[in-house]
């Protein structure tokens, strides 16, 4: 089901309508105040888990970085993946 942007005083006139949809129907609402979404109610099944199915999905509607940024994270990373290795190990006898 689609997500539906409502303003808070809607909201909060129609409350009990509006948590009876996203019980029984699933709807998920989108709060918003002014321009910007400040809440997300969801039905409690949606937030427990998330279908591994729609990962690719969720990723890709994700932030994206551009090549300038994956170039600098790559280099980040390998330089923490050196700092790690280069440790010794508290473990080793």
């Amino acid at each position: 089901m689609s997500t539906l942007s409502i303003n808070v005083t809607e909201f909060s006139r129609g409350l009990s309508d509006f948590l009876n949809q996203v019980q029984y129907r699933g709807q998920v609402l989108d709060i918003e105040r002014g321009k910007r979404v400040v809440a997300r109610v969801s039905p409690v099944s949606a937030v427990d888990g998330y279908p591994i199915e729609q990962l690719d999905a969720l990723l890709a509607r994700g932030p994206q970085l551009d090549a300038a940024n994956r170039k600098v994270m790559v280099k980040d990373m390998r330089t923490a993946r050196t700092r790690l290795r280069s440790r010794a190990d508290p473990w080793a006898s």
